[in-house]
């Protein structure tokens, strides 16, 4: 089963386009790995303001993580990767230093 772990700053775009931003890694789940849609599984974690911070100001970060099978094809993780990537921005209208994405080989640890 393909799992996500979206972790996101409370009240920033993020948070305002989770329908958005679930439907465009269900796309990419189904795309990249063959994952039928109703078969992701998507956390949503939120921090609360005032509890993630970068450079001594408050975070506008969002870290996607997702499972992939155990030796993933390096090219096809780096586009997979990019494309996250390039979900986030589109859809949030924020920069690319403001979105990690993580593929990690085998279950995620719950």
């Amino acid at each position: 089963m393909a799992h996500y772990i979206c972790i996101i700053q409370e009240g920033q775009e993020a948070d305002r386009q989770r329908a958005a931003l679930e439907a465009g890694l269900k796309d990419l789940a189904e795309s990249t790995f063959g994952d039928r849609p109703d078969e992701v599984v998507i956390q949503w974690r939120s921090m609360a303001k005032g509890f993630a911070w970068t450079a001594g100001e408050p975070s506008t970060s969002s870290i996607v993580v997702r499972s992939v099978p155990v030796g993933f094809d390096n090219d096809k993780r780096e586009h997979f990767l990019r494309a996250v990537c390039d979900l986030w921005v589109d859809t949030t209208n924020c920069s690319i230093n403001e979105i990690v994405a993580t593929a990690l080989d085998g279950p995620l640890p719950l």
